[in-house]
């Protein structure tokens, strides 16, 4: 059996040892009724979702990754093969490139700001705005993009709003102004993935909508197209009634859960800023903490450091999307990349550990073990 480190970087463990009793009972009485699928607890967990992110529709799907691939597969027919893009932020996990590689768009992958949100501006002169005609972009680490003025920024980019698609897979809880993270788009996606901050014992996702034909469609992209009587391609992609109604009772949690990765992202920022670069937070964001990043040019001896003291830390992420295989051709030149943040964000990005089972004395631990190191 693996040891354990003093600060483990997940604490997934904890939480299921808190709420076993509760978590069992939930799946008992699934199993119970002999529907394990497409049931009672499927739909109260889409439509608590729905309130939550003031959407009309929430579709459960079996992986956010799958959500994105299904939000491409709802483009708008204007779209036309060679002539239209999708814009991309180049630091992300792969599945949002993966997701905007799966039409006949061409893909461009955009530079990022300090705080490794997508930056449109770097756009400007690398293609005519007006081909743009679909962005996939990604509310990072739990902040988001200024919402209003990300529309505004889009607005110009043709005679057509671009077909926005959010990326919400590490935002849930979040807002801008208002507004919550599962709102910003045409689609929005979450993920329900074991390390998230509503997270499955499995996989799982949520796509979001107030566009009825669109909700319909992903409903039946989900189903293997049985609403349409199978006239297209379509998948099996589900969450079990077990893990819906397990999803429920951590909904009850989720509240107090974001308090808590709130006071120790504060703690954080308070006792790191004079040693490192905290995480920034757009104005008018109501952050999730999905993660809690910082930049420092000696990210390779600080993390050798925690990991010697028994801090596990992580890497999101090593390198930005158009150094990926799949990436390749989507990105700026060799030339231009050396000016990108993007290029430095990944150089210089350490991810310490934020989760509600954090005790006082290990998030002090963290913190001491940083300014030993400086």
């Amino acid at each position: 059996m693996k040891h354990r480190s003093r600060v483990p970087f997940f604490g997934l463990d904890l939480q299921y040892a808190q709420l076993r009793e509760q978590m069992l009972a939930a799946s008992d009485r699934v199993y119970s009724t002999g529907q394990v699928l497409d049931g009672f607890y499927t739909q109260a967990f889409e439509q608590a979702i729905a309130l939550r992110t003031n959407r009309r529709y929430a579709i459960a799907v079996n992986s956010a990754t799958n959500g994105l691939v299904y939000a491409m597969q709802c483009a708008p027919a204007i779209w036309q093969p060679g002539e239209s893009c999708i814009a991309v932020p180049a630091v992300s996990f792969a599945a949002t490139l993966n997701a905007a590689s799966t039409t006949n768009l061409e893909v461009k992958i955009t530079d990022v700001t300090y705080s490794g949100l997508i930056n449109l501006g770097s756009l400007n002169g690398t293609l005519e705005q007006e081909h743009i005609q679909a962005i996939m972009y990604v509310n990072l680490f739990g902040n988001t993009v200024d919402w209003e003025k990300f529309q505004l920024e889009t607005g110009f980019f043709n005679q057509h709003q671009p077909w926005i698609i959010e990326d919400a897979a590490q935002s849930f809880g979040a807002s801008s102004r208002g507004v919550p993270s599962g709102k910003m788009g045409d689609i929005s996606v979450l993920s329900f993935d074991p390390t998230k901050n509503l997270p499955n014992y499995g996989s799982g996702g949520m796509v979001l909508t107030d566009n009825p034909d669109v909700a319909l469609t992903i409903r039946n992209l989900r189903d293997n197209c049985k609403l349409s009587n199978h006239d297209y391609v379509g998948y099996n992609s589900k969450m079990s009634e077990s893990d819906c109604a397990q999803m429920l009772i951590k909904l009850e949690y989720f509240d107090a859960w974001q308090r808590r990765r709130s006071e120790i992202a504060a703690y954080y920022s308070e006792h790191l800023a004079d040693l490192v670069s905290v995480p920034g937070v757009t104005p008018g964001t109501v952050p999730a903490w999905h993660k809690y990043v910082i930049r420092t040019s000696q990210r390779n001896g600080l993390r050798q450091h925690l990991e010697d003291h028994e801090v596990e830390t992580r890497i999101h992420y090593e390198r930005p999307l158009y150094e990926l295989e799949v990436g390749a051709g989507a990105g700026p030149t060799p030339l231009e990349a050396d000016h990108w943040e993007a290029a430095r964000f990944c150089q210089e990005c350490l991810s310490l550990p934020i989760y509600p089972e954090l005790s006082d004395a290990q998030v002090e631990y963290v913190v001491n073990q940083v300014r030993d190191f400086f």
